[in-house]
């Protein structure tokens, strides 16, 4: 059962904020403590879903909305956003931004007079695009009322996936998602 849970990130793995996408993008990344006196930290509120993160800094506490911060990045370069107040990891950026989130979903199951429920792990997958404000999850209906409106990329996208599921495939040598490779390579021809 733990190993189905959700990763936690922990407020002292917080490095830096990046306030916007145009931010995230240039790698300008807002410090919002120098954590060099007592008592600085930051905390992401995560236990209540909280819609704010807290930084204290030299006792002055400060509130960050969630929903106004593009991204946070980890003391190990890894970079999450909050997309409905939890956290997905930032897991390719090459074309679309695609982001990645472990979680639990529960099956329930009829058995004579009770209800047996299972707890099964997924992985959930949304993109965003232009100016990142909204995201959208990673399927084949959304692909293609926002991003397949040019015929040779609809045609080139639609031939290579034919479900959901295939659309999370990576290619290992680049580390990229498959189909931020196939919408650039047709756009660049």
């Amino acid at each position: 059962m733990y190993a189905q849970k959700t990763r936690e990130i922990k407020n002292n793995e917080i490095k830096v904020l990046f306030l916007s996408s145009l931010d995230f993008k240039q790698a300008k990344a807002t410090q919002i403590t120098d954590f060099l006196h007592k008592g600085d930290k930051i905390k992401l509120n995560q236990f209540f879903i909280s819609p704010d993160i807290t930084v204290v800094e030299q006792n002055t506490k400060k509130s960050f909305p969630k929903d106004s911060i593009f991204a946070i990045q980890l003391t190990n370069g890894q970079n999450y956003r909050f997309i409905n107040r939890k956290p997905y990891l930032i897991a390719d950026t090459s074309f679309l931004y695609i982001y990645t989130r472990n979680d639990v979903k529960t099956e329930y199951k009829q058995s004579g007079p009770r209800t047996i429920h299972k707890e099964i792990p997924v992985t959930v997958y949304c993109f965003s695009f232009g100016d990142h404000k909204k995201v959208y999850s990673l399927t084949l209906v959304n692909l293609r009322k926002y991003i397949l409106i040019d015929p040779v990329v609809h045609t080139a996208v639609c031939n290579k996936f034919t479900n959901d599921e295939m659309l999370s495939e990576i290619n290992n040598s680049t580390g990229h998602f498959i189909l931020n490779e196939i919408i650039r390579s047709k756009l660049n021809q």
